[in-house]
């Protein structure tokens, strides 16, 4: 479990690298904000490729399918949100930003892919693999991004050094491993996997409003400010992801332990969920205090003297990432006793708040707009799915 901490924190550290990047080695703020935008419409698309089947198959206790019919499911979920995202990209975006996008997108899908083993891997408890898998992803993807923007000044080309990346990690590294435990050939059964796809379906979109809650803003922003405030906004807000990973860190291991207990000890089930909790305010309040006193000296150390004039920015970023961070341990929680009905729920009215505020938060506040968007949407949906959460537990009782 260290490994994998260690690990997923240096893809963290690698892919906010990546930000810093683009901003150092490429001219004026356009690159980043394409960047950004890529990124963006990622965060819309994956979650149908990704269809939350690493959490699915993780807290399968009592063997609902195979490894096989698992990673077929993602093989027809990652066809499908690579069309979606090409045709979203083109009529929301501008042309030339389409063929970035579209690397970047695939780049992102093979690494979606290879969650289904670390699927496996998890239940088997090797989470060491995944550590090594995390890092190998981050840090080879980093170089591989900044030597081609260097030598070439072509983000599409530093996209498609990401794509080269996440592939020979997955063929040199995911799949000898994860091999050992089980088979990992795709099974698909149309009708099976339509069936399956269909009652699943709730948990995407589910998560597709979460991405959109962010992502709503984070577009209304470019459009009305520009890519430059975008690629500002983003490069200054990325350090505060940590929060949000860190919630992530703290309990997604501890998903399939919460599974089992809920349905035979709900009480320590209940134990887990308060432990969680006072992990993941210690990490927010930590990161914001560090963030208070030396953030405008790590903008400047990072980005330059300019961009320390936007550390104003990085607070606002940092408390919506600590909100984003409970919605999401709330959102999980929800799909680990399988109550997908609650998770569309909660994830539906943060949405609407997003579609809300998102215009007169932006146009009154700027770049902090965003954030303060984010915390009211993210902020709706935690209380409404730890209050479906309470209702679900006293059913139970």
């Amino acid at each position: 479990m260290i490994l994998n901490t260690c690990g997923s924190m240096i893809r963290l550290v690698c892919n906010w690298l990546l930000t810093v990047a683009v901003v150092r080695l490429s001219h004026g703020f356009d690159a980043a904000g394409v960047l950004s935008l890529s990124m963006s419409v990622c965060n819309m698309v994956i979650p149908f490729a990704e269809y939350r089947l690493r959490t699915i198959h993780v807290t399968d206790v009592s063997g609902e399918r195979s490894v096989g019919e698992y990673l077929g499911l993602r093989i027809i979920t990652m066809l499908s949100s690579f069309v979606g995202g090409v045709v979203y990209s083109a009529l929301t975006c501008t042309m030339t930003a389409l063929p970035v996008i579209s690397m970047y997108l695939v780049s992102q899908l093979v690494a979606t892919y290879l969650e289904g083993l670390h699927a496996v891997d998890q239940r088997a408890m090797r989470m060491d693999y995944i550590g090594i898998s995390y890092a190998l992803q981050g840090v080879f993807g980093l170089v591989a991004f900044c030597v081609a923007l260097l030598l070439t000044n072509s983000l599409l080309l530093a996209a498609s050094g990401l794509l080269a990346v996440n592939v020979a990690v997955g063929l040199f590294w995911d799949i000898p491993k994860t091999r050992q435990f089980c088979s990992l050939r795709p099974v698909i059964k149309l009708r099976v996997a339509a069936n399956t796809l269909v009652r699943l379906f709730p948990i995407v979109m589910a998560t597709v409003c979460a991405s959109a809650v962010i992502t709503v803003p984070r577009q209304y922003l470019a459009v009305s400010l520009g890519a430059s405030a975008l690629g500002i906004y983003s490069s200054v807000a990325s350090p505060a992801t940590v929060v949000q990973v860190g919630a992530q860190f703290i309990y997604t291991p501890l998903l399939g332990t919460f599974a089992e207990k809920y349905n035979k000890d709900k009480r320590s089930a209940k134990r887990l969920i308060e432990r969680v909790v006072v992990g993941i305010v210690f990490v927010g309040v930590a990161c914001i205090a560090l963030f208070a006193v030396f953030g405008r000296f790590a903008l400047e150390l990072i980005f330059g003297a300019d961009m320390a004039d936007y550390s104003l920015l990085l607070i606002p970023a940092v408390l919506c990432t600590f909100v984003t961070g409970f919605s999401f341990f709330a959102n999980d929680l929800l799909i680990a006793i399988r109550d997908y009905a609650a998770s569309l729920a909660g994830n539906i009215a943060a949405t609407a708040v997003s579609l809300l505020l998102s215009v007169p938060m932006v146009s009154v506040f700027g770049m902090n707009g965003v954030s303060y968007c984010g915390i009211a949407a993210y902020g709706t949906g935690a209380i409404l799915m730890l209050v479906l959460l309470y209702r679900d537990y006293r059913r139970k009782a």
